[in-house]
C-alpha cells in the first residue's frame, strides 16, 4: 500500500505538468456542419476552419468568408472580416467588453457559462486526451457537448430542438505553428480596408456588393449573433 501511495505521489505532479503541457494556444481544427430537419428529411452541410494563435482567433467558413477576432488589452476586442473570393478584408474598431466571454467563446467555440448550466454526464481519456460530455435540458431545446478541457477543444455538440438537428464534428486538428501562421499570412496579404472609409469608397464594386448582400452595414459594432444580427457594443453574451 505504501508503495501505491508512494507512486501516486510521484505520477500525480507528472500529470498535472502534462496538462498544463497540453496544446490550446495555437491550433487549426475542422468541423463538419449538419443542420438535418427530420420533416422534410433534408440536410445542410457546411465546413468551419478554427484557428487560434494566441490572441488571434479565426473562423473560416466553407472557405467562402473568415472572421477574426484579436484579443487586446484594457477589455478591448477588435474583429476582421475576410471575403476569399475578392481577397479583401474590412477591419473594424476595437470595441470595449465587459469581460473575456465573448472572446472565449469565439476561440472554444463553447461559451465559458455553458458548463456552469449544464450536467456533467460523462469523463474518460487521460491527461490532453480527457473528454468531458456535457448536456444541457430545456423544455423547447437539448444540446450535448463533448470537449477537451485541456486542449479547449470541442469535439462534438449536439442540438436537438423540435424538428432540427444541428451537430458540430471535429474531423481533424492540428498543432503546427507554422501550419496556422501560413493561414494567417495569406489573410493578412488581402487588401483591407478600415470599416469607417467604407462610406468614402462605395464606388468600389467590391464595397456595393457587400453592401447588397447585407454584410456591411452602416454603425455596425463589428460583432454578431449567431444568426448574423448586430449585436450592440455592450452585449456580446451570446451561446449555445
Amino acid at each position: 500500500m505504501k508503495k501505491l501511495l508512494a507512486m501516486a505521489a510521484l505520477l500525480l505532479p507528472l500529470l498535472a505538468s502534462a496538462n498544463n503541457d497540453c496544446p490550446s494556444e495555437i491550433v487549426m481544427a475542422t468541423y463538419g456542419i449538419e443542420q438535418h430537419n427530420k420533416a422534410s428529411a433534408s440536410s445542410v452541410k457546411n465546413e468551419l476552419i478554427l484557428l487560434r494563435h494566441n490572441n488571434n482567433v479565426v473562423h473560416i467558413n466553407d472557405k467562402k468568408m473568415a472572421t477574426q477576432w484579436t484579443n487586446l488589452s484594457g477589455k478591448h476586442m477588435k474583429k476582421t472580416s475576410y471575403f476569399m473570393d475578392d481577397l479583401r478584408a474590412i477591419e473594424y474598431d476595437a470595441t470595449p467588453v465587459s469581460s473575456d466571454y465573448t472572446w472565449r467563446y469565439h476561440a472554444q467555440l463553447l461559451h465559458p457559462s455553458f458548463k456552469k448550466q449544464a450536467s456533467l454526464v460523462a469523463t474518460e481519456g487521460l491527461g490532453c486526451d480527457t473528454l468531458e460530455h456535457y448536456q444541457q435540458k430545456t423544455q423547447a431545446k437539448t444540446v450535448d457537448v463533448w470537449w477537451y478541457p485541456h486542449k479547449k477543444l470541442v469535439k462534438r455538440i449536439e442540438s436537438q430542438q423540435a424538428n432540427t438537428t444541428i451537430t458540430w464534428s471535429l474531423m481533424g486538428s492540428v498543432y503546427d505553428a507554422a501550419v496556422v501562421q501560413q493561414y494567417l499570412s495569406e489573410l493578412y496579404a488581402y487588401q483591407a480596408t478600415d470599416f469607417a472609409d467604407i462610406g468614402d469608397n462605395e464606388s468600389d464594386p467590391f464595397f456595393r456588393k457587400m453592401i447588397n448582400l447585407g454584410f456591411v452595414e452602416h454603425g455596425a459594432t463589428g460583432f454578431y449573433d449567431t444568426d448574423g444580427n448586430t449585436l450592440p457594443a455592450a452585449d456580446h453574451s451570446h451561446q449555445h
